[in-house]
């Protein structure tokens, strides 16, 4: 069998450079080799009872023009959801109470998310120490610029409800580029910020904070599945499930790839899997990138979704987008969203809908507890967060063991030496390890990668 162009991994960044490469580069002749019987990696939408689950990402901001013409070309424009007005509100926990996060700077000042002196400090930001000239840790970032307080409260939390990751070891320049990019440009976050609202209010647009772009979650009926299961669709026969790639090799100008229906014969190569299969991969064409995918960490996740058909169950209001529980509370879990707030379709009318996380770089070993235990240690955590222990009418559990690429200090720098080797044997890596892990990230990394295997082709 022979191919043009190879890719490995049928999750959605496979998915999407399949597409790009036929859409933009008129590329036909790919194949998609997923392990698996079902494309979309954990991008994976389940209906049961009024429920929509989702198993993986919830949804993406609608900011990112890539994803949003994936799913126009998809024909899924008119499928678009986004959040309902209901879900602004967002929590932190602190001190065992869910404290709201104020929306602009004078309300946060006036608010209790934390104590005065933290509050205060923040006003010193723009005269904050300059950054030093190693990677730095998003932890001794905040630190640096805003405060303990407010680095120990709100980055750690931001950080738990993005890489379910450590602040104090994930990269700053890895995981929040565009934060150090503001320090950068402008020698401080609140210059940055009063520049960036001046831009937006000339563009008649929404701004965002220094914690990311301005966008709504969005997600599509019945579910993020939806586009790529419309992708899988449109792919047809380009795409080969149950095709575990088991090993990949040079020859001569192009690639041999053996799977368990025999070898495929490619001209290009995109590898989309996670870090430790990339590396697998390339240990015969791409030793050197090896050592530098190994160095990825990945944290393991568990997923709690808990049905209630009373909305009243709780003694607390349980509205608004939900609440993060940064490290020092410790009430056993990560975070928690009020999905009934956030899309109302996806659960019966007058429910509630909670979806919570677990495990993480925080408690890794908590993600590997039984049902029963897991189910458990949610139910009292929520009790004390809430106020309340009910039954709930319905329990679905979700575990990944690889759950979420940690991009810890030197991520970069590992990062390049991966993409440096593998090019140099003309292989394209993509996907949630190297440069992003939101929905989002992988899909602007396909059609990245696909341009570059266009380009390689037509020379």
């Amino acid at each position: 069998m022979r191919t043009r162009a190879a890719i490995v991994g049928g999750g959605i960044t496979g998915l999407a450079a399949a597409t790009w490469l036929r859409r933009d580069h008129g590329v036909d002749d790919v194949v998609v080799l997923e392990a698996s019987d079902r494309a979309g990696g954990k991008v994976r939408t389940e209906l049961d009872a009024g429920y929509t689950l989702e198993w993986g990402p919830q949804g993406f901001l609608d900011n990112a023009p890539d994803t949003l013409e994936l799913a126009h070309l998809s024909g899924l424009g008119d499928a678009l959801v986004r959040a309902d007005e209901a879900a602004a509100d967002r929590f932190i926990l602190r001190g065992g109470r869910l404290r709201r996060v104020a929306t602009s700077p004078l309300a946060f000042m006036a608010s209790d998310i934390l104590p005065v002196a933290g509050r205060l400090r923040l006003l010193g930001e723009p005269f904050a120490r300059r950054r030093p000239d190693h990677d730095e840790t998003v932890f001794d970032f905040a630190r640096r610029r805003i405060g303990g307080r407010a680095a120990e409260v709100l980055v750690d939390a931001m950080v738990t409800g993005v890489f379910a990751g450590d602040s104090r070891q994930l990269s700053l320049a890895a995981t929040f580029p565009r934060m150090a990019a503001m320090e950068a440009e402008h020698g401080s976050l609140t210059r940055a910020m009063f520049a960036k609202m001046r831009e937006a209010r000339r563009a008649g647009k929404k701004s965002g904070g220094p914690s990311g772009p301005g966008g709504t979650l969005t997600t599509f009926d019945n579910g993020m599945e939806r586009l790529p299961g419309r992708l899988a669709e449109r792919l047809g026969e380009c795409l080969r499930l149950e095709q575990p790639v088991r090993a990949l090799r040079r020859e001569g100008s192009g690639f041999i790839l053996t799977t368990e229906a025999g070898e495929l014969a490619a001209e290009s190569v995109i590898l989309t899997l996670p870090a430790d299969g990339t590396a697998r991969l390339l240990a015969g064409p791409a030793p050197a990138a090896v050592a530098p995918l190994e160095g990825i960490p990945t944290v393991p996740i568990a997923v709690v979704m808990l049905g209630y058909k009373d909305a009243g169950v709780f003694d607390r209001p349980v509205r608004g987008f939900g609440f993060l529980v940064p490290r020092g509370e410790e009430p056993g879990l990560l975070g928690t969203l009020y999905c009934h707030d956030i899309f109302p379709g996806q659960a019966p009318s007058g429910s509630l809908f909670l979806r919570v996380m677990v495990g993480g770089a925080r408690s890794p070993e908590a993600a590997a507890l039984d049902d029963d235990a897991l189910l458990a240690q949610v139910r009292d955590a929520l009790g004390r967060v809430l106020g309340a222990d009910p039954e709930p009418d319905k329990v679905w559990i979700v575990r990944w063991e690889r759950g979420i690429s940690q991009y810890t200090v030197g991520h970069l720098g590992r990062v390049a030496a991966a993409e440096k080797a593998a090019d140099a044997a003309g292989i394209e890596l993509a996907g949630s390890p190297y440069r992003g892990v939101s929905v989002n990230d992988c899909i602007k990394q396909a059609r990245a990668a696909a341009t570059r295997v266009a380009q390689r082709l037509r020379r």
